[in-house]
């Protein structure tokens, strides 16, 4: 609040007493997670999939562009429709130091939320209910938890649960085809940076499109759901060819 009202002329935003919760909940469960995998299952935490870094980060940038590029398409047909307009901000220092402020933010967010709802979550209720349940239940959870906050009118928050569910499925898919966590956080980074950085190149045009373009966030209406079930497909036709080969090279 106090960067808030000293700096009028940078669109900043103060925290709401919703988001400062969620926040704090994220925190809570991440140092609770740990203290239960050394406490309760005697295993280290990187057994949920933060093993072998040197041979996995290429999977980690990877990732990351897969996001930006995704949910960037997103942007591009907003603009492409006129429910967007392209103006680009001018980057001084204030707005750089913002930009990379971000880019160590999102990997932040990327790490906590993958090692609890992928990491966690996830890998326990695969052992429970198989692969398929699992990612359902797990991405049904993931998007109701992105709901700490309060809500006016349910109906409206309907085409931001169903984005929500699909970017959470996707991010299963991607633990379940790697068995690791680092193409999850990266595709979850390069997402969360879109977001957060569309407002230096595009400003909203108010519409009421909302089921087929969305609002203020970027996975709600169809336009996201078109490109989060193109990911999901390019995401599973990309393994599937992987694993082909690896099979071949068995035999």
């Amino acid at each position: 609040m106090f960067a808030y009202s000293k700096n009028p002329e940078v669109n900043l935003k103060p925290f709401t007493f919703s988001k400062i919760l969620s926040r704090t909940a994220t925190v809570i469960l991440f140092i609770a997670l740990i203290w239960f995998r050394k406490q309760i299952d005697k295993k280290n935490i990187r057994s949920l999939g933060l093993e072998n870094f040197s041979g996995k980060k290429v999977q980690l940038g990877k990732g990351f562009l897969a996001g930006i590029l995704s949910l960037g398409l997103v942007v591009a047909v907003k603009v492409f429709w006129g429910v967007s307009t392209w103006s680009p901000k001018t980057l001084g220092f204030p707005e750089l130091l913002l930009s990379f402020y971000f880019l160590g933010a999102v990997f932040c967010i990327g790490f906590v939320e993958e090692l609890f709802f992928r990491g966690y979550l996830l890998q326990s209720w695969i052992t429970e209910l198989g692969e398929k349940k699992a990612a359902l239940y797990t991405s049904l959870f993931f998007s109701g938890t992105h709901f700490i906050r309060p809500i006016s009118d349910p109906l409206v928050l309907v085409p931001e649960f169903i984005g929500l569910f699909l970017v959470g499925y996707a991010l299963s898919l991607a633990w379940i085809y790697t068995r690791s966590l680092y193409l999850s956080i990266g595709i979850h980074a390069g997402w969360v940076y879109v977001v957060k950085m569309q407002s230096f190149f595009v400003d909203p045009i108010p519409h009421d499109m909302h089921w087929v373009f969305g609002g203020d966030r970027l996975v709600t209406g169809i336009t996201s759901w078109f490109f989060m079930f193109a990911f999901l497909w390019f995401l599973k036709k990309s393994f599937e060819k992987t694993i082909r080969t690896e099979n071949t090279k068995a035999i």
